[in-house]
């Protein structure tokens, strides 16, 4: 200290008597004080001038009048690729720095002499380098979740083998919660990492009056009081380092939001409360989100609907009892709600009916015709169930009941049934049954026909029991093309066969109606 004092004043002295200026005595004070700087960074093993450096270059600083401005540029370039350093040793392998490591970096601020502005710089340098990995890992998720593997490739310029996916299972091109990779937690450690750094900053933008309770001389009374109005600035944003498009940070986005409102549980208050903040750290304009906000209500729906149908095949009263409080939530009236439901139940069993395309079994299509009736949908060309697929339907239900017996004259309640959970006209269900019968008759004939021809006539008792049944809708008519004689050797056979149980009345009718059937005279 006596040695700067006397420095200094001699220094005084020289500049009274030269009438030196302070910018020229600045001048050269910078180029030594930036030597003493890196004259102290070199001699030190960690980096880091110590108290008696620190008072030394304050003195020095003093010496050549110069101000903090000055110098700020000497101290960052010689110590601050220290702090940086301390900085990523603090943020470690969680990327969190905790509150005691903070006390340590402020220290270290001071000691090195770098102004809060520069430590915040490097510290989102560094916030940059931890926060791109995040970034990119979530838009690979997303990626995957919402394009095809074909997709993928002609977007990455590689191929991509099946190994890509996680599960093994491919994506389909559809955005929804029910995909198999969820970035919705991928999404939560970005803001946690971000929130838990203290990375954004708050910005007094405004003023507003505000009404409070007060209580004066044992009165309570309402007064106005001025409070700030506060913005949240986010000094780095995935969008500013490039991890991410525009285009990809409002599908992100959208996706976020969707899950705010679908997920149920413990993370869905946390989801919605950090809607804003999410949106922020991406770099989206508070415009921007409004405008996804305000369309998110139909993909909301189609997520939360789809997901339920295919996990559970329809949905539950649990399902019917969230989609009212989202209702409320997304500010949809009920007839609104109800709508948005229907169209993706609709898209749902769409996709179920192109998938039972060349299917003919009757019990999936009785499930497939039920499931469509119990929620309401009517089998139209609105799920792609055309008119032929109707009658095709139709016939795929009723054929085996026809060949079994299952379906009788007493019947009418089963046809109508199915007649009307198709949709269909009573003329028109009942003209395709009648073709149903005639094809039945002439398939079953053409087979008794050629065991006519072999002899083998031991073979043609349930054939011919099958006929009468046939005959019975048609009152006979079932326009068989039978050659001369072969229908006296018909009915000769049904004479001789075993009909011990059947009443004696059964067995005229059923004489009767097979002569006409076979086109012989009563």
């Amino acid at each position: 200290p006596e040695l700067s004092e006397t420095l200094t004043a001699e220094v005084q002295q020289v500049v009274d008597d030269c009438k030196l200026s302070d910018r020229m005595i600045q001048q050269s004070g910078r180029a030594l004080y930036s030597q003493a700087v890196n004259l102290i960074k070199s001699s030190t093993p960690q980096g880091i001038p110590s108290v008696e450096q620190n008072e030394a270059l304050a003195a020095l600083k003093k010496l050549y009048r110069l101000g903090d401005t000055e110098i700020s540029a000497a101290h960052l370039s010689a110590f601050g690729s220290v702090y940086r350093k301390a900085v990523e040793e603090a943020m470690s392998i969680t990327g969190t720095i905790r509150p005691e490591y903070k006390t340590e970096l402020l220290k270290l601020q001071s000691r090195i002499g770098v102004s809060e502005r520069q430590v915040k710089d490097i510290f989102l340098e560094a916030v940059k380098e931890r926060m791109i990995p995040l970034v990119e890992w979530i838009v690979e998720e997303m990626e995957r979740t919402i394009f095809t593997q074909q997709q993928l490739a002609e977007r990455r310029k590689k191929d991509l083998g099946e190994d890509y996916f996680q599960t093994g299972k491919k994506a389909d091109g559809t955005l929804g919660l029910g995909a198999e990779i969820n970035v919705l937690g991928d999404i939560m450690n970005l803001v946690d990492f971000y929130t838990e750094n203290e990375i954004a900053e708050e910005r007094q933008i405004d003023t507003k009056a505000v009404e409070k309770t007060v209580t004066e001389d044992g009165e309570e009374k309402i007064v106005e009081e001025e409070v700030p109005v506060y913005e949240t600035l986010y000094p780095i944003t995935a969008l500013q380092t490039g991890a991410i498009t525009q285009e990809m940070a409002e599908v992100v986005y959208r996706q976020f939001v969707v899950g705010s409102f679908t997920t149920q549980g413990p993370n869905a208050l946390r989801y919605e409360k950090s809607r804003a903040a999410f949106g922020g750290i991406l770099g989206l304009t508070s415009e921007k989100m409004e405008e996804i906000g305000s369309t998110i209500a139909e993909t909301v729906y189609d997520n939360y609907v789809s997901t339920s149908m295919r996990q559970k095949g329809a949905l539950d009263q649990q399902d019917l009892m969230f989609l009212a409080n989202l209702q409320g939530k997304l500010g949809l009236t009920s007839e609104q709600g109800e709508a948005l439901m229907t169209k993706t139940q609709k898209k749902i069993l769409s996709e179920e009916a192109d998938a039972l395309v060349g299917n003919s079994n009757p019990l999936v299509l009785k499930a497939f015709r039920e499931k469509c009736n119990s929620m309401g949908i009517e089998m139209d060309d609105g799920i792609g169930i055309s008119k032929s697929r109707k009658k095709s339907m139709f016939e795929a239900e009723v054929s085996p009941g026809l060949n079994s017996g299952e379906i009788g004259l007493d019947s009418g309640e089963i046809l109508t049934e199915i007649q009307e959970s198709l949709g269909m006209d009573p003329e028109e269900a009942e003209e395709i049954f009648g073709e149903l019968i005639l094809k039945r008759a002439e398939f079953t004939y053409s087979n008794m026909e050629k065991g006519l021809r072999r002899g083998k006539t031991k073979g043609l008792v349930e054939p011919i029991k099958n006929l009468i049944l046939l005959g019975r809708f048609v009152n006979g008519e079932l326009g068989l093309e039978i050659q001369e004689g072969d229908g006296e050797k018909v009915f000769n056979l049904y004479e001789v066969m075993d009909l011990s149980d059947l009443d004696e009345s059964t067995i005229e009718e059923n004489k009767a109606l097979l002569r006409t059937i076979l086109g012989l005279s009563s």
